[in-house]
């Protein structure tokens, strides 16, 4: 009996092959391969916001794309991290980047519930096309991401799911950054925060049923 399993087992094993493992720089090129792509597109199409182009922009400006920056990396980065099972779990780094960046709408709705802004501050016109330039940057790079995932072995493709779509969602907002002129916390509050919950909500929903085993 024991003859006939090892034989069986022989089989299997003779037809395995060596599979190379995903290094978590992998998937970062891809982000900053889609991210440069997606803000070349912002700035050939819609130009890039005047005090920027002047070399002079303004404080909201850089702590705005640092906000953004620091938690599309860190999330991006934890995604990457989750193609090698085991390893991925280990990664918390991203929880105190995402802490940082909702201090943003935090602060919008405390001011907000101290002083109600008219519907004028929030732009809502403008706010709209934040919002879609966003998600379609989020689109390009959340789908990067997910097809590079499909090659590795996430083991919580729920969890892999929410990093994926707060890092597209981050790094899409970042992109449309660069036009965005307003500097106002009422509307970075309500515009820069909507694209990065949208997309993370998105990326639990689809990115799961990509990357699953």
């Amino acid at each position: 009996m024991s003859e006939v399993a090892n034989s069986l087992i022989d089989d299997l094993v003779d037809d395995l092959a060596p599979v190379r493992t995903l290094k978590p720089s992998g998937g970062m090129a891809v982000a900053a391969i889609l991210m440069l792509a997606v803000s070349s597109s912002v700035a050939f199409f819609l130009g890039v916001r005047g005090d920027l182009a002047m070399g002079m922009a303004h404080q909201m400006f850089f702590l705005r794309s640092g906000v953004l920056l620091m938690l599309g990396i860190a999330t991006a980065f934890a995604a990457a991290n989750m193609a090698r099972p085991g390893v991925g779990n280990l990664n918390r780094g991203w929880i105190w980047a995402l802490v940082t960046a909702a201090l943003f709408p935090l602060t919008a709705a405390i001011m907000s519930a101290i002083n109600m802004p008219p519907v004028e501050a929030l732009r809502p016109a403008e706010g709209l096309r934040c919002l879609t330039v966003s998600m379609m940057s989020a689109l390009v790079i959340g789908g990067g991401l997910t097809t590079w995932l499909r090659q590795g072995a996430p083991t919580s493709p729920e969890r892999a799911g929410w990093l994926v779509g707060i890092a597209s969602g981050a790094l899409g907002a970042a992109a449309y950054n660069i036009f965005c002129p307003f500097n106002d916390i009422y509307y970075i509050g309500l515009w820069f925060t909507l694209p990065v919950l949208v997309s993370a909500i998105v990326g639990r929903i689809i990115v799961p049923r990509l990357i699953r085993w």
